[in-house]
């Protein structure tokens, strides 16, 4: 997208979101949006000496189903494992198990290692406290609940980030 086209864009959004027509917030929004068009246009540089392509490059290939049915898996993940720390915190015994645990991924890409890592985080009873990256193929998260159990967890939602975005790089 030009620097011209994204800054309309930018602007449109900005006029229906204030919702306030008078020539003061006109003419801040024109500022503000300038401003965000200029410090944004760093992030429209892809290499392609590495094989990146423009984000919205391939957009009308994108597989809409497969991240719809993963955003579906990821709700109910995030719903029933809300239950549990529910139940967990209710108790007066206070049944945790606490733990900090490395599980190596076989995501590369800087986009599916970001899907990932928030999918770990966004499950309750579960943070990224790392993110893995090119030096070191792993995250490292605290449990709260049942330790052991996390790496296969963890596998089987990259499996589903790997299947709901084909393409994205794998180790083997």
């Amino acid at each position: 997208m030009g620097p011209i086209l994204h800054w309309l864009f930018l602007f449109a959004f900005w006029l229906i979101l204030s919702g306030v027509f008078d020539a003061k917030h006109i003419g801040l929004g024109i500022a503000a949006t300038i401003a965000v068009a200029w410090h944004a246009r760093p992030m429209e540089k892809v290499d392609v000496e590495r094989g990146e392509q423009p984000p919205a490059a391939h957009l009308g290939q994108v597989p809409w189903g497969r991240i719809a049915m993963y955003s579906l898996w990821l709700l109910r993940q995030i719903v029933v494992s809300n239950i549990e720390v529910v139940r967990v915190v209710l108790d007066p015994k206070l049944p945790i198990d606490p733990a900090i645990v490395r599980v190596p991924t076989r995501v590369t890409s800087d986009a599916g290692i970001t899907l990932l890592a928030n999918s770990i985080t966004a499950t309750p009873g579960t943070i990224t406290v790392r993110a893995a990256d090119e030096n070191r193929p792993e995250f490292t998260v605290h449990a709260l609940l049942h330790p052991e159990t996390v790496p296969e967890s963890v596998r089987e939602m990259e499996d589903r980030v790997l299947r709901a975005l084909p393409g994205w790089e794998e180790r083997p």
